[in-house]
Parts: C-alpha cells; sequence; structure tokens
C-alpha cells in the first residue's frame, strides 16, 4: 500500500545519507575508527590476525604469515568500502590495535559485526570508547531503535564489558563457527533507544 512504499522510499533515502563520507572517520578521546589502508599490513598481522588467544573468541582463522594477510586486508579494504566497518586505531600514533563495526540487520536494528582489540592494549579503557562510539552512531546518527552485541559465552571480558555499557542480556544460541566447525554459545545481548545514555566522547 501507499503507506509501505512511502515507508521503503524513506528508509532507502536514510541509509543513502548514511553511506556518507562523514561516518569513515570517527574519532573518540584515545582511538579513532577509521578504513583500513594497504599501509596496515604489519600491525593488523602482528597485533591482531596472527593471535590465537584472539582467534578463540572469533569468527576469523588466525594466520601465519603476512603473505597470507595481504589478500586478507586486500578484502577487508573492499568490503569497507561500502560497510560501517573499520580498523581501530591509537590517535597518538595511528597503530592498528583491532577492528569494529556494524551492520544493520533490519530497518533500524543494528548489531556489532565484531569488536576486536589486541591483547596488549586490553584493560586499558580502549573497547569501551568503541562501543560509545558504535553506540553514538547507532541511536544519534542513525537515530536506531535497537543495538545488539554478542560474544562467545564463555568470554567473560567481552560480556562485563557490554553489561558495562548499558547492555541487557537477551538470549543464547548454539552456533557452528564455519572454518573449523567448532560448536561454541553465542550470549546476545541488547541496547534500545530508551535505555541509551549518551557521554562525552567524541564520533
Amino acid at each position: 500500500n501507499d503507506n509501505k512504499l512511502m515507508k521503503d522510499i524513506i528508509n532507502y533515502s536514510k541509509k543513502i545519507l548514511r553511506r556518507s563520507d562523514k561516518y569513515d572517520i570517527l574519532r573518540s578521546n584515545n582511538i579513532t575508527l577509521r578504513k583500513a589502508s594497504i599501509n596496515d599490513l604489519d600491525d593488523i598481522y602482528n597485533n591482531v590476525w596472527s593471535s590465537n588467544t584472539l582467534a578463540k573468541y572469533m569468527l576469523w582463522e588466525p594466520l601465519y604469515s603476512k603473505s597470507e594477510s595481504l589478500p586478507r586486508l586486500e578484502r577487508t579494504i573492499k568490503y569497507q568500502t561500502n560497510t560501517y566497518s573499520y580498523f581501530i586505531t591509537l590517535n597518538k600514533t595511528n597503530e592498528v590495535i583491532g577492528f569494529a563495526g556494524l551492520d544493520e540487520i533490519e530497518n533500524d536494528v543494528y548489531e556489532d559485526a565484531g569488536i576486536c582489540i589486541c591483547e596488549k592494549y586490553q584493560g586499558l579503557g580502549y573497547g569501551k570508547e568503541v562501543i560509545s562510539i558504535l553506540k553514538k552512531l547507532v541511536f544519534n546518527c542513525f537515530d536506531g531503535s535497537k543495538f545488539l552485541y554478542s560474544c562467545f559465552s564463555n568470554n567473560e571480558a567481552s560480556e562485563k564489558l557490554c553489561l558495562s555499557q548499558g547492555f541487557k542480556y537477551y538470549k543464547s544460541e548454539e552456533k557452528i563457527r564455519q572454518y573449523d566447525n567448532f560448536k561454541y554459545i553465542s550470549k546476545c545481548f541488547y541496547l534500545d533507544n530508551n535505555m541509551y545514555k549518551d557521554d562525552s566522547n567524541e564520533i
């Protein structure tokens, strides 16, 4: 009907407006979320993709050489062009310390597309800044209604982080990681626009 058509047109227009360069660089007090570049190969390999410890709680396979990492980085650069996915860098040095992103899974409902910070920079508050930036993107910039956050059920640090940022438990699901058929329980948490509280971090 006409109402549905108008709603679809409005939603499509909103997506076109969102896909502008203004959201390609997102800054906070100590970190920046930005698009990947070919110059990030050493950092992303050394800090993230070569880590078995990080990969334990993620859906990607660890890599063991920079030559293996180059094709993945090239695919990542291409993928990030039209998505809300980013590398996390330190403001002072531009060092890549992880990645983060969002997917819109239905109108005005967003889900994290993976959030990862390398081991040597964990516990310094950068995870909170990442989630703060993503919350602002969802609720302030996109006028979203809900933000979903998922983690492996045994990833206590990730669960503690999202709960500290106001998320509430939603559900658990059994899933299978594709590259090694590993069975795991995914715990999902949610934050809606009524629960969201803005903070002082920039975007």
